[in-house]
């Protein structure tokens, strides 16, 4: 195990304060009293079994010293006089205050007792489930005060802790990552773990019926999907957090209406995202589309073509929306009569017959505008249609007749709102 800072001692330094107190406790001026009292204890620095010093008066009075995990009898002790008992830290000693037991009464120090330990990390599972117990062995164990797991999620209460073992619960929001372990003592410690501890994801083998009806119930089978935290479905923001049924091997999810074709996404309770390799298809899904002769857009900017539009924001690589394929452009005017511009291609347009493009309209795009341009010519208005997918044909005579297509504009017409557009070419 990795220790990020370096142990130091200061033995000497409190060795030489622990002389000059039993010096000061020799002195003839020193009021004599029957009471027991606790003046000091030292030296500093010192570690589990090591010798440690307890400085006052009438302490051969004190039946045994009282530490935190551990009681020392006077039996035990190595010398005990009525100024100083000496003897030797407990290995399963803990920081915490002395009680010195007494025909008379207790007798705790007003100070914190503690030590400087070398905790040692000796092992780790390999691998373990959200709210599973794990078992860490090592040395001085019982000085961890706190164990985080990857990202940044720290424990502090623990199922179970003793000197060469410790039991904690891996927290939900825990990730495969080393542990990083927070000691106490005179010199804490921060240890990081040498080997990962790998957290168990849920994984999806497959989900029936693969073309499904929309607020229906899907079935996803795979493995640890007791897991799941939530179940994201294309077109929809936030995950589906409540479920028909789950177990570890089987979940079952009502559809959202507002759920679009497209992959499902399992949300770990770390905020990983599980993604399925096959498309969700619903039963009013919309055709696949004609395949492009000429493409300008398809997941992607094709062909060299680039965006130089203004007053929006683009995302080319959307999944809430997608009409055909795995993605498509995101396009979110500010009403300032933006415009995603096609530009940077170029493309003789005498093999084809019609500029093509398919449009959803987000929440209040109802029968707005859009004016489409090319090479700068005169605009060509087109009305959005909310909520569903529109493919829109124009001809070339609609756009001028452009021999060689150098740029090609959708501008709103003074409107703020989402579009998304996919299937951007020519056939």
């Amino acid at each position: 195990m990795k220790n990020r800072f370096q142990l130091r001692f200061s033995a000497v330094i409190g060795f030489c304060m622990l002389i000059m107190l039993l010096a000061a406790c020799d002195n003839n001026d020193v009021t004599k009293t029957d009471e027991v009292q606790l003046l000091s204890f030292g030296p500093s620095g010192v570690k589990p079994g090591d010798d440690i010093s307890f400085i006052g008066n009438n302490l051969d009075k004190v039946t045994s010293v009282e530490l935190t995990g551990a009681s020392v009898p006077a039996s035990a002790f190595i010398k005990q006089s009525p100024e100083l008992i000496v003897l030797k830290v407990p290995t399963e000693t803990s920081e915490g205050k002395v009680t010195l037991k007494t025909a008379q009464g207790d007798i705790v120090s007003k100070t914190i007792l503690s030590f400087e330990v070398a905790v040692k990390i000796t092992k780790i599972p390999a691998q373990a489930r959200p709210g599973d117990n794990i078992t860490i062995t090592g040395e001085y164990l019982n000085w961890v005060k706190a164990i985080t797991f990857a990202k940044d999620t720290t424990v502090t209460k623990f199922v179970s802790q003793s000197v060469n073992e410790l039991v904690v619960t891996v927290p939900f929001g825990a990730e495969t990552g080393a542990l990083i372990f927070s000691t106490g003592g005179t010199e804490p410690l921060t240890i990081e773990s040498e080997s990962p501890l790998n957290i168990a994801l849920p994984a999806i083998k497959s989900f029936s019926p693969a073309v499904a009806e929309k607020e229906k119930n899907l079935t996803i089978t795979g493995t640890n999907l007791d897991l799941t935290m939530g179940v994201l479905f294309k077109g929809v923001a936030a995950p589906v957090t409540q479920f028909v049924s789950k177990t570890a091997t089987q979940l079952v999810v009502k559809i959202p209406k507002a759920a679009s074709k497209g992959a499902i996404t399992l949300v770990a309770f770390s905020g990983i995202n599980i993604e399925s390799t096959e498309i969700l298809r619903f039963t009013d899904d919309l055709p696949d589309l004609a395949a492009l002769k000429y493409a300008m857009y398809e997941d992607a900017l094709l062909n060299s073509w680039q965006n130089w539009g203004w007053g929006a924001t683009f995302d080319f690589a959307n999944t809430e929306r997608v009409r055909d394929g795995a993605a498509s452009a995101k396009v979110v005017y500010a009403g300032t009569y933006g415009a995603l511009k096609f530009a940077n291609g170029t493309v003789a347009t005498s093999a084809y017959s019609t500029f093509t493009f398919s449009i959803f309209g987000g929440a209040g795009s109802k029968d707005k505008v859009i004016n489409v341009s090319a090479n700068g010519g005169k605009a060509f208005p087109i009305t959005v249609k909310e909520g569903v997918w529109t493919e829109y044909k124009l001809t070339k005579a609609s756009l001028g007749n452009p021999a060689t297509l150098t740029d090609l504009v959708f501008q709103d017409a003074g409107w703020a709102g989402t579009i998304y557009i996919d299937h951007v070419g020519l056939q």
